[in-house]
């Protein structure tokens, strides 16, 4: 487990609330968060499907638009970017890792990396540069010409965490990201995100599996009912 965070908090959470409306029925995605987490820190949320994880992630992502409450960032309050300001937020200083991987399945594992690198305006050979040495280090050296369908389940998810890395985000916002792996891939996902955290980057992870989820963050948040009900700051002693 790392020990790099520190005191400076990197994002703020106030009575956060997700509503949506089906017919006359209103259901509670979120309901009153609050959350803070420092940088270099690695979070892990952990909880039943329907819990809210995913709906939170989205949230602090920039993804989706809060029904009540606040997201606050060095870069301003969320709630208050217009269109071309939150785009911005997403391209530069967030990055995102889905159970699905989310892969362009026409481009090779380079082209997806360079992807995220195209829409900062990175030139080519810079780009090419940043998402091969990104993929070398996820053990995909001998992958990068391949496309999504020519690999496993665990490499597709690695080229995906590449590409969520290479523009160096503040945040990483990481959703179920060994959901459909085995044991084996699990552990090497564990590693890459926990060698990334080691580096200074921080993380937010949200999991089924608790025991990923201690053996890799620094403190676990258990979700229920758009709520966070339980909290261990050592990821040692949730039952």
């Amino acid at each position: 487990m790392s020990q790099t965070q520190d005191n400076i908090t990197l994002l703020t959470a106030s009575s956060l609330a997700r509503h949506y409306r089906f017919g006359s029925s209103l259901v509670k995605a979120l309901d009153g968060v609050d959350l803070d987490v420092r940088r270099g820190e690695f979070l892990g949320i952990v909880g039943a499907s329907g819990s809210g994880k995913s709906t939170l992630l989205n949230l602090l992502g920039g993804l989706d638009t809060p029904t009540a409450g606040a997201i606050r960032t060095a870069e301003g309050d969320l709630n208050r970017m217009n269109p071309r300001r939150l785009a911005r937020y997403r391209a530069t200083e967030v990055g995102m890792i889905f159970q699905s991987f989310n892969l362009v399945p026409h481009r090779s594992a380079l082209g997806n990396v360079e992807l995220a690198l195209y829409f900062l305006d990175v030139p080519l050979r810079r780009r090419r540069a940043l998402a091969a040495e990104m993929l070398t280090r996820v053990g995909l050296a001998d992958r990068l010409e391949h496309r999504p369908a020519d690999l496993s389940g665990g490499e597709q998810q690695r080229v995906a965490i590449a590409r969520a890395l290479v523009k160096n985000p503040a945040l990483l916002l990481a959703d179920e990201p060994t959901g459909n792996l085995d044991r084996d891939a699990t552990h090497m996902i564990g590693d890459i995100l926990a060698d990334w955290n080691r580096g200074g980057g921080t993380v937010i992870m949200v999991t089924h599996n608790l025991d990923l989820a201690r053996a890799r963050a620094h403190r676990v948040l258990r979700m229920d009912y758009g709520r966070f009900v339980a909290e261990d700051l050592s990821a040692g002693g949730l039952e």
